[in-house]
């Protein structure tokens, strides 16, 4: 009796060891999906290869002592880069800080967007305070909000894989104040798939630049994913 116990004493630290091993290995797994970016390792000039630019003229650009993902203020467009992996059937989450300026009576307008072109974006609309959700350039809907010119802003979209289609939620807040419990914004769809590209956008009406930093894109799978 007594080898018996001392021969589970020696093998307990080695199965203890190994699941140990196999945790951080899943932890990992999941750390390596989620796609993050402060620019502060990238040298100033063009974006990386591996941003899908999809209108505009985007840059890595100093600011403020960092790096940051410069929109230039020409041209005019409804600009567009897309980054990280396609998320494939699955939702996700995408948050960034973004910092605009106004010109007098011109305001800028910006946001994130998940799942490509087709995706759902959540914009920050200033000239009409309102934080919106769209969809194919069509605003599913829109609450209040008023946006302060001087200082940053964090935008966070999550579109959620629910029972029958998807669940999509929206906040936006100024740097400094508490990120809201509850979701400003929120829609349903009933959409069978979603695929594609984050993204962060913007149009420089005012004719200034516009900055993003600390972009975050982490992919939610659908509940049955892992059966497949």
């Amino acid at each position: 009796m007594k080898r018996i116990t001392l021969l589970l004493a020696a093998l307990l630290p080695l199965a203890t060891s190994h699941g140990q091993e196999k945790a951080k290995s899943d932890d990992q797994k999941e750390t390596d999906k989620v796609f993050r970016a402060n620019f502060d390792d990238l040298t100033p000039g063009p974006v990386p290869a591996s941003y899908f630019v999809v209108e505009g003229t985007w840059s890595i650009a100093e600011l403020d002592g960092g790096k940051v993902l410069h929109l230039a203020e020409v041209p005019i467009v409804d600009a567009q880069v897309q980054l990280g992996d396609s998320l494939k059937d699955a939702g996700g989450t995408v948050t960034a800080r973004v910092k605009a300026e106004r010109k007098r009576r011109s305001f800028p307008r910006f946001g994130v967007g998940l799942h490509g072109m087709s995706g759902f974006r959540l914009r920050l609309f200033p000239a009409q305070n309102k934080l919106e959700l769209v969809r194919n350039e069509e605003v599913v809907t829109a609450v209040p909000l008023t946006w302060d010119a001087s200082t940053w802003w964090h935008l966070e979209l999550t579109v959620s894989p629910a029972e029958a289609g998807w669940t999509v939620e929206g906040r936006a807040w100024a740097e400094g104040t508490e990120r809201p419990d509850k979701p400003q914004i929120e829609a349903t769809s009933d959409e069978p798939k979603f695929s594609g590209k984050a993204s962060v956008f913007g149009t420089a009406f005012a004719g200034l630049p516009l900055h993003f930093d600390d972009i975050s894109i982490t992919p939610i799978p659908r509940p049955d994913a892992a059966k497949k």
